[in-house]
């Protein structure tokens, strides 16, 4: 697969503060591409030099096989983005905000293409209303239809579900998925939701303190055979009848039951505990992301819900 973006050893400082250090990393055509990291890791910062709003202190940037720094206005040109919350004129419609945005950018488009613009990311049935009115959720939609105007061939959304609401949140994950798998789009995602994340990107990268972690692909970066499955029941004798069972030997130490098995072997499990009469309140894969984020830049989690939000900006 082509590379559609390459970073090499990218580095920024900010007086005495190093806040990208020696970052190198590559984005495939087809890509959706996660990028992760603590508050502070340079996240943004990267992102900023992506976009020539800040210029590296050293290294280099290549975007569909030319020099950022040489071929600034090209490669831009080709470049749809939103950097956390969109701008938008909020006493225009969504329609006049999308014609207005076209045309700044030196476009003409019909009617109908900005319809479908707006189709793309829901808003059709609301081309009419203003911007004022619309929900957080809408707003982010709408920012993604004014990236899109000038059909670029790489979008890079930083944080795009920062305040959405969890319908907010899914319906801009179905966005982001079908930008790639139906319109052929390269996307760079940003977020601190390492479950969404895990849900649609291809591809991923974790940094720490402006240096790069890990990256590769879900499949490159766990291992199924350590799946980890958290079991919750309201039965107080559930571990003595697990304890002489051959499931013991994949019960995990601590106050939790949780089995480390290959990811195959979840139904079988599953099967077993209702075989032992164990009633299963809740029996789930543990977030491997989250899991593999923790541990390798040793984060503090927020929140111990299972969609589980780690300060990552």
């Amino acid at each position: 697969m082509a590379v559609l973006l390459a970073v090499n050893g990218l580095r920024k400082e900010f007086g005495t503060l190093t806040a990208v250090n020696d970052l190198s990393f590559t984005v495939n055509e087809g890509d959706i591409y996660g990028f992760l990291g603590q508050n502070g890791a340079g996240k943004s910062t990267t992102i900023r030099m992506l976009l020539t709003l800040i210029a590296p202190t050293a290294g280099s940037i290549n975007i569909f096989g030319k020099s950022l720094h040489q071929h600034r206005e090209e490669i831009l040109s080709q470049i749809g983005a939103i950097i956390e919350r969109p701008d938008l004129y909020k006493f225009m419609t969504a329609y006049d905000n999308l014609d207005l945005f076209a045309r700044l950018s030196g476009l003409k488009p019909s009617r109908a293409q900005l319809m479908e613009q707006l189709d793309k990311v829901g808003l059709a049935d609301r081309a009419n209303s203003k911007a004022k009115t619309f929900s957080q959720g809408m707003k982010q939609r709408l920012g993604i239809a004014i990236a899109l105007v000038h059909n670029p061939r790489l979008v890079v959304l930083d944080e795009p579900t920062n305040g959405l609401d969890p319908q907010g949140i899914a319906e801009m994950r179905a966005i982001i998925k079908d930008l790639s798998a139906v319109h052929g789009k390269t996307v760079m995602v940003s977020s601190h939701l390492l479950y969404e994340i895990e849900q649609m990107a291809t591809r991923m990268i974790i940094i720490d303190k402006g240096k790069k972690v890990v990256e590769g692909t879900t499949a490159e970066l766990f291992d199924p055979a350590d799946t980890l499955v958290e079991l919750e029941t309201n039965d107080p004798e559930a571990l003595q009848k697990i304890k002489g069972s051959p499931w013991n030997s994949h019960l995990q130490p601590g106050e939790t039951l949780v089995f480390k098995i290959h990811a195959h072997q979840v139904p079988e499990l599953a099967a077993a505990l209702v075989a032992m009469d164990v009633p299963i309140s809740n029996l789930y894969k543990k977030h491997s992301l989250e899991t593999l984020f923790l541990s390798l830049t040793g984060a503090v989690r927020t929140s111990t819900n299972a969609s589980q939000m780690v300060t990552a900006n």
